[in-house]
């Protein structure tokens, strides 16, 4: 056994760390826990290790800490690591991060991609007071991304392409995802999932004031450690008049605990699609291959340049429907739409009657021509592989670090 095991403790409750440390020295954990001890910080967990042992703690974590504190010093490869640190870190973690290079311009560095604090070794119970308890007002605080869906028409399957893509960016990319379905008397998300859905959703929409953590958490319903959806089931008696701005602030609250945040559009009222478009990074707009269909997304993609600013628009060219002749070209389409980006899902109907009805993920054939294959295709564009949207914190600190 190694030393430093000793120095490793299991977490006795996963579901209630507020801080995680890791640290590569005893000298730096034992100042950490000094610190608790003197400020009776509860729900704590510190230990020696690797940036590889704060990742696999995040990962078996029931939900992120507040705080993590992470040693880059004994990091072989310290940018390629903390690249993968940010992949299994929600945006709602303060990330501090401790090393040995003492470098203003790094320092600042760090603080502009939205690091909470960098610590120079060595640590002492002073310096890590001032990290964890202060924070610039000035420093960017790390979002996620919020992604729209809407049907050019009812019945192109825009919610079971949302529902496997957040499936997928959950448990195949680990990212923290939120599923927000707006149709508040009762949408298809919570049966596609296998969840009993309450009215959480218009609780929240409705609250005058700022959203905090226990109404989000009391309103949220767990699809899996790292999947989450936010929905309601009035009755359809019940009419309900949002306030102007209520999707924003909750998409600004959502943005700031989740790394994906996907919104399930069901009609395609003026004042919805353009609230959809004004919080949203990229919208998705969920087509098949008729004529009324190709028309109204169209519509949809003039309403969006006319009425919001610069958008990344998708259109998803489903195939719900056994393919029979005289229906939409997949080229038409894309001559028809200009530069709007076309991903096509194939027509898969037994993998997906079955996903539907028994709650669970895709399955289907094997390849890259069923439907889990394009819904892989459509994460890969919308993470950033294809997509123009900014840079995650991590990309930008590769960047600066590089140059440094």
């Amino acid at each position: 056994m190694n030393a430093l095991d000793l120095f490793r403790p299991a977490i006795a409750n996963a579901e209630a760390v507020d801080l995680l440390a890791v640290f590569s020295d005893a000298a730096s954990v034992g100042a950490l826990r000094s610190l608790i001890a003197d400020q009776a910080i509860a729900n704590a967990h510190v230990q020696t290790g690797t940036i590889d042992e704060a990742i696999r703690l995040l990962r078996t974590l029931g939900r992120p800490p507040r705080q993590l504190l992470v040693d880059v010093s004994g990091s072989e490869m310290p940018l390629s690591d903390l690249a993968r640190l940010a992949d299994a870190c929600a945006p709602s973690v303060s990330v501090v991060v401790i090393g040995e290079r003492n470098d203003v311009g790094l320092y600042r560095s760090l603080l502009e991609v939205g690091v909470h604090d960098y610590v120079v070794k060595p640590v002492t119970v002073e310096l890590l007071r001032r990290s964890l308890s202060t924070r610039d007002p000035s420093t960017p605080a790390r979002a996620g991304k919020v992604i729209g869906f809407v049907g050019a028409r009812g019945g192109v399957g825009a919610t079971t392409i949302a529902v496997s893509l957040a499936r997928h960016l959950s448990a195949r990319t680990l990212r923290h995802v939120v599923y927000v379905d707006l149709d508040l008397h009762g949408g298809a998300a919570g049966t596609m999932l296998g969840l009993r859905i309450g009215n959480g959703l218009t609780e929240l929409l409705q609250e005058p004031g700022a959203i905090d953590s226990p109404s989000l958490d009391r309103a949220m319903t767990a699809a899996g450690d790292r999947l989450f959806v936010l929905a309601s089931e009035l009755a359809y008696e019940t009419d309900v008049a949002l306030r102007p701005g209520a999707l924003a602030n909750l998409a600004n609250v959502l943005t700031r605990r989740f790394h994906y945040v996907l919104l399930d559009l069901p009609r395609r009222d003026g004042r919805g699609l353009e609230e959809l478009f004004d919080v949203s990074q990229n919208v998705c707009i969920v087509t098949d291959r008729s004529v009324y269909a190709a028309r109204e997304c169209a519509r949809i993609i003039r309403f969006a340049e006319e009425h919001s600013d610069n958008r990344d628009i998708s259109v998803l060219l489903n195939n719900p429907l056994e393919p029979v002749a005289d229906r939409v070209h997949a080229q038409d389409f894309k001559r028809a739409l200009g530069s709007s980006v076309v991903h096509e899902f194939p027509y898969d109907p037994k993998s997906l009657a079955r996903a539907e009805n028994l709650g669970e993920p895709i399955g289907g054939r094997a390849g890259r021509d069923g439907f889990a294959a394009a819904i892989e295709r459509l994460a890969d564009n919308l993470t950033g592989r294809e997509s123009a949207a900014p840079p995650a914190w991590h990309t930008q600190l590769l960047k600066r670090w590089r140059s440094a």
